[in-house]
């Protein structure tokens, strides 16, 4: 048996809240119930309609661009001997490397996951 299957329990209801609320302030709550109940059906039409549209804007940016950080200008050398030739590759790399640390030291570190915790094998008769 439910509550509200026969009007008699909807009638006590009623009076209850004529009596809680007072007769003045009923239409002036069922008032603002509807218009709550308005805006809360164009809030969810308008949330369905972004959700219709969402997969072809996550299709859009599902491939996110790479950072690429700023090359220097390659200028071609004069041969050298092998030596220095390896010497200039290797300052060359490390003032790459250098902006790329600068370039890091201004961006967030990114989260790293915790490593699992190192488990040792026993040896027990099995």
């Amino acid at each position: 048996m439910g509550l509200f299957d026969s009007p008699t329990h909807l009638l006590i209801i009623l009076a209850v809240l004529v009596v809680l609320f007072g007769s003045a302030k009923l239409p002036k709550a069922a008032k603002s119930m509807g218009e709550a109940m308005r805006i809360f059906k164009k809030e969810s039409a308008k949330l369905h309609d972004e959700d219709s549209s969402a997969p072809q804007q996550v299709q859009a940016s599902a491939a996110p661009q790479p950072v690429v950080a700023p090359q220097p200008p390659v200028v071609p050398q004069p041969q050298a001997p092998p030596q220095q030739a390896t010497q200039q590759q290797m300052a060359d790399l490390q003032q790459q490397m250098d902006a790329l640390k600068q370039q890091m030291g201004s961006q967030p570190p990114a989260a790293q996951p915790p490593a699992p915790p190192a488990t040792q094998p026993t040896n027990q008769p099995g």
